[in-house]
């Protein structure tokens, strides 16, 4: 191979170089932004992203039915024809796709958006509204039970401390008397990781300045938050929730999924 020349070597690197100096420069702002934003203001960001974004809302994505990992969870994981919980159910697409499937849902969202599209689409099928409104970070049937949990796609990695996910995973597990599973899927932090460092200091430090908890390494704005999460990661909010991890799954693009259920010891703890 021949030597390249000087112009291009010049060249090549300074891209390197300008790509990388971008990424550290986002890096540093998602941190200040990360660092300052309140959990509420955070909530506005999110609602202010899926207001902006249409496709949530039309008939075609919401009829697409489950996707082939999705289908796959169902199938080995749930009990057929169950009583099912959506959290975070959007539109309504998992809800209808389960619903067509003979399972019995019901599905919990923050956006009034998107939930007066559920309720109109699961309505004009003969189910009646079964998408109704729900805290963003909470659990909102505390008097139910279901025989598993699916937090919708993506829903989990949008809530923006660890202290409220856990708390959510544990009061699904509650829902499920135990006895049921719970899946949730979220953002895996893959290839580079270095935006995530930077935004992770610069976060830690802003918050420490103004008193609040410290931030998780993998949080980011995409733009609205999403924890980019490990294997590690995951297994210890499953934990730390009396959950044991019965099955983890990624798909490419980045994309990771789990399957939980109460760890015995919590079974017999309890007395079942």
């Amino acid at each position: 191979m021949s030597a390249r020349p000087l112009w291009l070597r010049v060249y090549l690197t300074g891209e390197r170089r300008i790509e990388r100096l971008v990424q550290d420069l986002h890096g540093v702002w998602d941190g200040v932004w990360l660092g300052t934003l309140t959990p509420e203001q955070l909530g506005v960001l999110d609602r202010a992203y899926y207001d902006g974004e249409g496709m949530y809302r039309t008939e075609t994505y919401n009829r697409r039915g489950l996707f082939e990992w999705e289908r796959r969870i169902v199938d080995s994981h749930f009990l057929n024809g169950g009583r099912i919980a959506v959290l975070g159910a959007g539109g309504g697409r998992e809800v209808l796709a389960l619903l067509a499937t003979g399972y019995d849902v019901q599905g919990f969202e923050p956006n009034a958006e998107l939930v007066a599209v559920g309720a109109q689409l699961t309505m004009a099928d003969g189910h009646g509204s079964r998408v109704s409104f729900s805290p963003r970070d909470g659990w909102s049937a505390p008097a139910e039970s279901f025989d598993g949990v699916l937090v919708g796609w993506g829903a989990y990695m949008l809530i923006p401390y660890r202290e409220a996910r856990v708390a959510l995973l544990r009061q699904a597990s509650v829902a499920t008397r135990g006895d049921g599973v719970v899946a949730v899927s979220f953002f895996t932090m893959q290839g580079d990781r270095r935006p995530f460092h930077i935004a992770y200091r610069v976060a830690r430090l802003v918050r420490r300045l103004l008193g609040r908890p410290a931030p998780l390494m993998g949080d980011a704005l995409v733009p609205n938050f999403a924890h980019h999460f490990t294997r590690s990661q995951v297994v210890e909010e499953l934990t730390a929730a009396g959950l044991e991890l019965v099955e983890w799954g990624t798909t490419p693009g980045g994309y990771g999924w789990v399957v939980a259920r109460r760890a015995v010891a919590n079974k017999g703890a309890s007395g079942e």
